[in-house]
């Protein structure tokens, strides 16, 4: 039914009920009071004195009879009256709430429906709004403490579980640890691969920390490539270091590429239940950062001493920023001779600080604060820029074919620089050093994380005609597989194996089948770290094609460098002999 024809019927019904209420009201109470008063006084007074004449008795029996009649009829227009407003209030309460007169009324009484309507239908959001608070509470509170990326717990749920667990720890003389842990390498990835790989790679790094924890303990991102660990009741904190390095060692597929990422953890152990949480993990990241110095994939657990460690590391890296101003580094040089012949074919270019304070400082000192700090790049500018030009110089003083070659380390960084090779285009015109008289040394970790914009600079620089060595290799999770894409021509076999032949069976194997495929992709083979006549002779009895290490001499300054390319103390007979 419209609601139009409800309101017309309602007002229908309206005007009939009026009219029989006024008639009901006459009929049942104004005549029968008349007639009932007329026939007291002059019928019922006079009865009692002529008692029981026929005639006057027929006449009041008619009364009587035609004024219960009226009031019958009163109570059937009363009863019509009861089923009008029946009808009325059915039909009002079943239709739909009437829809907004099209015109509507402009008087008080208007003005109050309306702000009757509109004061219901702000009851009526307001309602709503207070039905959905709890809902909208709990997602609020859930993003509050939850990392979005991960689902794990972010910073601040993990310092009130920590200062909660503090409170258990002090009552009930439990045990507790925290883990620091950092992802090595981590910016390298996310500037090759891009950040949505990135992200990618935080999710499943945190899948693989949670599947190393028991479900009491928490994993936290604390933000960026930062991870935190609660463990309670007696969990060995040692035990879970060692299982999250395993676990993360494992290789991450992208896009049918394979990455590779490690992490440095740092422990604090048993803190005191009155320590802040603060404080507990900032001994956490301190130890963290003393595993970084140790190398990847460490961790370390946290002592006072660290303190000091940390106040020095601070002290390094402010000095750090003003020794290339103060031209402080310097370029040490260390001969790679070709093993056939005993003649100098390469030298390789080593960075040292002279530090104002602290004397000569080696790489291991200060290179990965460079690396962390962003200062690798304009360091590494000036150590490419000074090799070059020390190459040419010493192609001028000693004559040679084909010339000397001017090995120079690039790091991760300095590889995702946009304009690398235009820049190092620029230095070689300067220098007036030729392109294949430059052989830039780039670490497997590097070669591994081949995303596409990488593999373009080492195929661009190829072009260009620059030698490229794949330097420290067997130290990191490469294939050899990898050789086949990548524009190398040299590797040169970490320091850590050349050690062990002849005294390791698996070093020695390990060597062996490194320069049997190298040989089979035609790529040319430096062992790196020769300190023994037993080392050379092996390495000669293997084909390798080249060699460093204090066997022929430790890296020099520039200026000795002459008197040992016009005498080389090894002598050319010493290694015809060792053939």
């Amino acid at each position: 039914m419209k609601t139009g024809k409800i309101n017309r019927e309602v007002a229908f019904a309206g005007q009939r009920i009026t009219q029989k209420v006024a008639l009901g009201l006459a009929l049942c109470s104004v005549i029968p009071l008349l007639v009932l008063t007329y026939f007291f006084y002059f019928y019922f007074l006079p009865f009692l004195d002529t008692a029981w004449e026929s005639g006057d008795l027929f006449r009041a029996a008619a009364l009587v009879l035609f004024t219960g009649l009226l009031m019958a009829g009163g109570g059937l227009v009363f009863r019509d009256v009861a089923i009008g407003v029946t009808r009325a209030a059915s039909l009002v309460t079943g239709s739909a709430p009437p829809e907004p007169s099209a015109t509507p009324r402009s008087d008080e009484i208007g003005a109050l429906v309306a702000s009757f309507t509109k004061m219901a239908a702000t009851i009526e959001t307001q309602a709503e709004e207070i039905r959905q608070f709890p809902v909208r509470f709990d997602q609020v509170a859930r993003l509050a403490l939850k990392d979005p990326l991960t689902g794990l717990p972010n910073r601040a749920l993990f310092m009130d579980r920590l200062a909660h667990a503090l409170a258990r720890t002090e009552r009930r003389a439990d045990h507790l640890a925290v883990l620091f842990l950092d992802l090595d390498r981590f910016k390298v990835i996310n500037d090759s691969l891009g950040h949505s790989a990135g992200d990618r790679l935080l999710v499943e790094v945190s899948r693989r920390l949670q599947g190393c924890v028991r479900p009491e303990d928490t994993v936290a991102r604390l933000g960026g490539d930062e991870f935190g660990i609660l463990l309670e009741g007696g969990a060995e904190a040692d035990g879970v270091a060692e299982r999250i390095t395993s676990a993360l060692k494992g290789a991450y597929l992208f896009d049918r590429r394979e990455v590779f990422v490690t992490a440095s953890i740092g422990i604090v152990l048993n803190p005191s239940p009155r320590s802040q949480p603060e404080d507990i993990l900032r001994n956490a990241d301190r130890a963290m950062y003393h595993a970084k110095t140790q190398g990847k994939a460490q961790f370390a657990v946290f002592d006072a001493r660290m303190n000091a460690a940390v106040a020095e590391r601070l002290e390094l890296e402010m000095n750090l920023r003003s020794a290339l101003r103060g031209r402080e580094f310097r370029l040490y040089y260390q001969p790679v001779i070709n093993l056939a012949t005993g003649r100098v074919t390469e030298m390789e270019a080593l960075i040292r600080w002279e530090h104002r304070m602290r004397g000569l400082l080696l790489p291991e000192d200060f290179i990965g604060l460079t690396e962390e700090t962003g200062l690798i790049v304009p360091i590494g500018r000036w150590v490419l820029a000074e090799a070059c030009w020390q190459a040419r110089q010493w192609q001028t003083d000693f004559p040679a074919e084909p010339p000397l070659v001017m090995g120079v380390n690039l790091s991760a960084r300095q590889v995702q620089q946009d304009n690398l090779v235009e820049e190092i285009a620029g230095i070689l015109r300067q220098s007036g050093l030729a392109p294949h008289s430059l052989r830039l040394e780039i670490t497997e970790n590097v070669v591994m994380n081949d995303a596409p914009a990488t593999l373009a600079k080492l195929h661009a620089l190829r072009d260009l005609g620059v030698r490229l060595a794949i330097d420290d290799f067997g130290t990191g999770y490469s294939s050899l597989n990898y050789l086949q894409r990548f524009p190398v021509e040299t590797l040169k076999i970490d320091r850590s194996f050349v050690k062990g032949i002849g005294q390791r069976a698996e070093d020695t194997a390990i060597v062996q089948a490194v320069i049997t495929v190298a040989k089979s992709l035609g790529l040319q083979v430096t062992a790196e770290g020769i300190e023994t006549d037993k080392q050379l002779t092996r390495l000669l009895a293997l084909g390798c094609d080249r060699g460093q290490g204090y066997y022929f001499a430790r890296p020099l300054a520039a200026d000795r460098i002459r008197a040992l390319m016009s005498n080389p103390p090894w002598g050319e007979a010493a290694l015809a002999a060792a053939n």
